[in-house]
This record gives C-alpha cells, sequence and structure tokens, in this order.
C-alpha cells in the first residue's frame, strides 16, 4: 500500500511540475503550441495532449485556432485563462491572460520559432532568459544603452551576455551596417557580450559572409574600419545546429 501512495504522490508531483512550466511559459509568451510545449517537457504528441486537456478541463488554459488569410493552413495555440493566469503571476504583478485580439497572425510563425531557440537554449544551461516584450521595455527606460533591440538577451553557459537575433528572412545590407554598428556601440559599453543570429540552414552562411563584407561603420559618429576582434563577437547558426550546439556558448 505504501509503494502505491508513494507512486502516486510521485505522479501528482510529476503532473504539477509539467503543468507548472507550461503555465510560466505561456505568462511569458501569451501563447505557444503543443509542438513548443513537447520540446520543453521531453514529451510525445500524445502525452502533451493529455496534459493540455487535463488543464483545459481545469479552465487553466484555453485554445484558439488561428486561419491564416488566402491559405487553407491553421494552427492551435494555447493560453492563459484568467484563472490561469492569477495562479502563474506573482502575487504583486497583475495577472496577464490570453486575449486573441492580440494575437497577430504575422508575428505568429517568428514568436514560435524564438520560443523553440529559448527553450533548446533554457535546457542546454542558458539562464536569465529575457524575451523582446522585456527588452522592448527596458530599451524605452534606457535608449542609450539599448541602442539596438534582440529579440532576446540571456547569460549563455560560459557566463557571457547574448543577444540572440532569429533572423527567418534577411534584412537589406545597409541595414545590417547599422545594425552592426548599434552593436558595437553597446559591446564597447559592456550592456552585451556577443551576438548569436539563429537562421534557416541557407541563409546562415551567407549572411555570416555578409557581416564580413562590412568595412566601415559609424562608431559613435566617426567613420571607423571594422575590426575582426569585432566581427569575433557576432555568430552565425542554423536552427538544425543551435538544437545541439547551444551549449558551446
Amino acid at each position: 500500500m505504501s509503494n502505491l501512495i508513494t507512486s502516486k504522490v510521485e505522479r501528482d508531483r510529476i503532473r504539477a511540475d509539467k503543468q507548472s512550466k507550461i503555465l510560466s511559459l505561456l505568462l511569458e509568451e501569451r501563447f505557444s503550441t503543443s509542438a513548443v510545449f513537447a520540446l520543453l517537457l521531453d514529451m510525445t504528441p500524445n502525452g502533451v495532449q493529455r496534459t493540455l486537456r487535463r488543464m483545459e478541463k481545469a479552465e487553466l488554459i484555453k485554445s484558439h485556432t488561428v486561419d491564416f488569410e488566402l491559405s487553407a493552413w491553421n494552427l492551435k495555440i494555447w493560453g492563459l485563462t484568467p484563472t490561469g493566469a492569477l495562479l502563474a503571476t506573482d502575487m504583486n504583478e497583475d495577472p496577464k491572460f490570453f486575449e486573441v485580439g492580440r494575437i497577430k497572425p504575422i508575428t505568429i510563425a517568428h514568436s514560435l520559432a524564438l520560443q523553440r531557440v529559448k527553450v533548446v537554449a533554457l535546457s542546454f544551461g542558458w539562464e536569465q532568459w529575457e524575451s523582446s516584450s522585456r527588452m522592448l521595455k527596458k530599451a524605452n527606460e534606457s535608449r542609450s544603452e539599448w541602442i539596438q533591440v534582440p529579440d532576446a538577451v540571456a547569460r549563455s553557459p560560459k557566463g557571457r551576455k547574448v543577444a540572440i537575433e532569429l533572423e527567418r528572412t534577411a534584412k537589406t545590407p545597409k541595414r545590417y551596417v547599422e545594425i552592426l554598428a548599434n552593436y558595437a556601440e553597446m559591446i564597447s559599453m559592456g550592456v552585451i557580450d556577443e551576438v548569436v543570429y539563429v537562421c534557416p540552414e541557407q541563409l546562415t552562411t551567407r549572411l555570416e559572409r555578409l557581416f564580413h563584407r562590412i568595412e566601415k561603420i559609424i562608431f559613435k559618429g566617426r567613420v571607423i574600419t571594422l575590426s575582426e576582434n569585432l566581427l569575433s563577437r557576432f555568430y552565425f547558426i542554423s536552427y538544425e545546429k543551435w538544437e545541439v550546439e547551444a551549449h558551446k556558448f
């Protein structure tokens, strides 16, 4: 009998831990998908679905199907109910729950890809992850430091403060010159130590070469020649490699 009790207690503990992780992710990211939860919890798709159904039945989370214009494709996303938000939020803060009207279909793919990058990073020992919503708030409070607002900032396993850029599509060369100059100032001030671009496989090498072809930037009002030391602070890695090599930073 005692073994049965112990096993039930352990099952309840594991279930509560999974539930807590889902609630925390949704509190930070506003919405997510079963595929991201499966990665977060290291579970099978069926196992995740059972967990989500239990949480939905308990009125902690709710789902919404996003239909994309001019496409037959749709996507089921999950968010916090007011009850789930209340339980997930620190008692000194106001709970923020899932509101469908605030989700923009055009940004969903980028948000979900960044969530996967985040989940992988945290599993490899990255810490102090701050996503774009927090970074925008920081930038508004201190524009002199956050000249460039990355998609995320986190502390790497080697203790470096890293700006994360998820680059699904390329910008113009001129824009990258501006971005590189902004990050150069932030690195010189000690705001960040390095910049990591996570990209689709076909974009990774091309983007790295584009950066290495930049010869001059405007730095603190002066035109300077770009140094190899500065370029060595920029890394370019594909989604696939990130999922197995994120611990190397």
